[in-house]
C-alpha cells in the first residue's frame, strides 16, 4: 500500500503536526508492504532530516502523482486553499483522500474567526470537503465533537517515541506544575487559567507552577501582566524548552496544567505521560475522559472554580502517591500510543 501525506503548515520542530508526521511516516515505512511519504507544498523540508519527505517546490502536482502513484492520500489540516487544485486532479485520477482536520472541525475551534470560517467550509471548501472519503480524527472524543462528518470516518491518533531511559522514580526534593506550548491566550484557556490562579492566590493556597513556551508579543505580554500580580503562587515563565534540556527537566517533574478550550490531541499530553506527569486537563483538550478513566490525572470543568479546586485536589493526591502516579502514566503511554502500534492502526484502518 502507497499512502501520500500532503501538508502545506510550517515544517519546524516546534510545531506538533510536523513531528507528528516525521514519527508517524518513520513507523510506516517499517511495516513490510506499507510506505509512507509527506509532501509539503509549501514549507522546506531540511528540518525534518527525513528521507520521507518531499517538497513540490516548482514542479507539477501532477508529475509528482504519476511518479508514486499513491493509493490513498491524506490531507493534514484544512484551512489551505492550495488544496482546492490538488483535490480535484486526485478525483480525476480516482484517488481517495481523506481530511484529516486536527481539531479544526471542534465546534469550539470553529467559533473562532466563526464567519470566515462559515464562508470557507459553506463555498470555498464545500467540494473538498464534500468529496473525501472520509475524515480522520485523532479520537472518539474529537470525532464526537466535530461539525462536519461522513460516514467513513476514521480514528487514527497520535503516538509517541518512547524514551530509553528507565521507569525508575526520580527523587526531587521539590515537584512544580507546568504548563508547555504556545502562548496562545484563547485555544490554550491561559485566561480561565490564570483567573483560577487568582483564586488559590486569595486563600493563600501556594503553588510553584513553571511556564514553557512561548507566543506573539501580545498573548507573551498578557502572560507576564497576569504573573506579576501573585506573591503567594510563585509562577514563572521560562520560556521555551526543547530536546535534551525539555527531558531533564519534566522527566518526573510533577502535573501537566492543559485549560484548553479546544484541540485536537494535544502532543503535550502524550509527552506528559512519557515523563511520568499526570496532567490535569479541561473537555476541550479532548482527552478528560481518557484521564479519568484511567487515573492518569484529573478532569476539570472549564471555569476558574473548578480548575482551582482541581489544583488543590491533584496537589494533595499527587504529593501522596507520586510514584503511582509516574508508573501508572509511563506504562499506559507504552502500552496505548507507541509509533508502531499506531502505524499497524492506520494501515489496518485505510486498507479497508
Amino acid at each position: 500500500m502507497r499512502l501520500l501525506h500532503i501538508t502545506a503548515t510550517h515544517l519546524n520542530l516546534m510545531g506538533g503536526i510536523p513531528v507528528v508526521l516525521r514519527d508517524l511516516v518513520n513507523a510506516q515505512n517499517r511495516i513490510d508492504g506499507f510506505e509512507a511519504r509527506v509532501l509539503s507544498i509549501k514549507a522546506d523540508t531540511a528540518e525534518m532530516c527525513s528521507e520521507y519527505f518531499d517538497r513540490l517546490k516548482g514542479n507539477r502536482f501532477d508529475d509528482y502523482i504519476e511518479d508514486y502513484k499513491p493509493d490513498v492520500v491524506i490531507f493534514h489540516s484544512h484551512y489551505y486553499f492550495e488544496y482546492i487544485k490538488l483535490y480535484k486532479y486526485l478525483i480525476k485520477r480516482k484517488i481517495p483522500y481523506f481530511i484529516e482536520p486536527h481539531g479544526s472541525f471542534g465546534r469550539a475551534a470553529l467559533q473562532k474567526s466563526k464567519y470566515r470560517k462559515i464562508i470557507a467550509n459553506r463555498i470555498i471548501l464545500h467540494s473538498f470537503m464534500k468529496n473525501a472519503k472520509g475524515y480522520i480524527f485523532l479520537n472518539e472524543s474529537e470525532k464526537a465533537d466535530a461539525q462536519f462528518k461522513t460516514s467513513n470516518d476514521l480514528v487514527i491518533p497520535n503516538g509517541i517515541k518512547e524514551l530509553e531511559a528507565s521507569k525508575e522514580i526520580v527523587s526531587r526534593a521539590k515537584w512544580f506544575f507546568y504548563f508547555i506550548g504556545r502562548f496562545d491566550v484563547n485555544h490554550k484557556g491561559l485566561d480561565c487559567m490564570f483567573d483560577a490562579l487568582d483564586i488559590l492566590e486569595n486563600e493563600g493556597f501556594s503553588i510553584n507552577l513553571h511556564l514553557y513556551g512561548k507566543g506573539t508579543e501580545e498573548d507573551s505580554d498578557y502572560v507576564n501582566s497576569r504573573i506579576k500580580k501573585y506573591n503567594i503562587i510563585k509562577v514563572v515563565n521560562c520560556g521555551p524548552i526543547y530536546g535534551n534540556e525539555q527531558s531533564a527537566i519534566l522527566e518526573q517533574c510533577g502535573i501537566m496544567l492543559l485549560t484548553s478550550r479546544y484541540e485536537g490531541f494535544p502532543m503535550t499530553i502524550l509527552e506528559a505521560w512519557r515523563y511520568g506527569n499526570p496532567c490535569i486537563v479541561t473537555p476541550g483538550t479532548n482527552v478528560a475522559n481518557e484521564v479519568s478513566e484511567n487515573r492518569l490525572g484529573w478532569r476539570t470543568e472549564f471555569d476558574k472554580q473548578s480548575i482551582s479546586e482541581s489544583i488543590k485536589k491533584a496537589s494533595q493526591e499527587y504529593s501522596s502517591s507520586k510514584d503511582e502516579y509516574v508508573d501508572r502514566c509511563k506504562t499506559y503511554v507504552s502500552q496505548h500510543y507507541s509509533w508502531n502500534t499506531i502505524a499497524e492502526l492506520s494501515l489496518l484502518h485505510l486498507s479497508r
